[in-house]
C-alpha cells in the first residue's frame, strides 16, 4: 500500500513537486497540440516522472514501516534474562554491529543488532562467537567481562530452540 502519511514531510514535498511537474508537462503538450505540434515524449516523460515517484514513495513508506516495527519490537517487555542479554549487546556489541555503528563504517559481517528480535535471530552466531570461541568482541575491544559471557550463556541454553 503506498500511503503519504508514513512518510517524511521531505518525501511528502518531492512527491508533490514531481506531479505538478509533470501535471506541467501534460498541459504543454496540450498546448502545442492545439498549435500542430504532437510532442509525444512530453507525457511519456510525465508518466515516467509519476512512476518513478510512486516506487520512491513505495520504498520511503517501506523503510518507515520498518523503522516502526523496529521501535514497537524494541518498545515490547522484555523478560529479566533476554533484557540482561539485550543491556549486554547494546553496550559491547552495537558499536560494530548496528546499523548505525561507531566503529565501522557498517555492520560488520553483515550482523546488524538492532532489536532483540535480531538477537534471538542470531542466537547461535552470537553464542558460538561470544561464548565458544570467544572470538567477539574482535580483541575484545569493548571489554566483555567473563560474567556477561556466562549469562549470554545461559541465556542461550534457557531458550526454546
Amino acid at each position: 500500500m503506498i500511503s503519504l502519511h508514513d512518510v517524511s514531510p521531505l518525501a511528502r514535498w518531492s512527491v508533490l513537486a514531481v506531479w505538478i511537474l509533470a501535471a506541467a508537462l501534460v498541459l504543454w503538450f496540450g498546448l502545442r497540440w492545439r498549435r500542430g505540434r504532437r510532442t509525444w515524449g512530453l507525457p511519456v516523460i510525465a508518466g515516467m516522472l509519476v512512476l518513478f515517484s510512486l516506487v520512491g514513495l513505495a520504498l520511503a513508506t517501506r523503510v518507515a514501516t520498518e523503522a516502526q516495527r523496529k521501535q514497537q519490537a524494541m518498545a515490547r517487555p522484555l523478560p529479566p534474562q533476554s533484557q540482561a542479554v539485550w543491556s549486554i549487546v547494546v553496550q559491547r556489541c552495537q558499536a560494530c554491529h548496528s546499523d548505525h555503528a561507531t566503529v565501522m563504517p557498517w555492520a560488520a559481517f553483515g550482523l546488524s543488532l538492532d532489536s532483540m528480535d535480531d538477537v534471538e535471530g542470531n542466537a547461535g552466531v552470537i553464542y558460538r562467537q561470544v561464548v565458544e570461541l570467544q572470538a567477539m568482541p574482535m580483541g575484545n575491544t569493548t571489554k566483555m567481562s567473563a560474567e556477561e559471557r556466562a549469562t549470554i550463556a545461559r541465556w542461550y541454553a534457557t531458550r526454546a530452540h
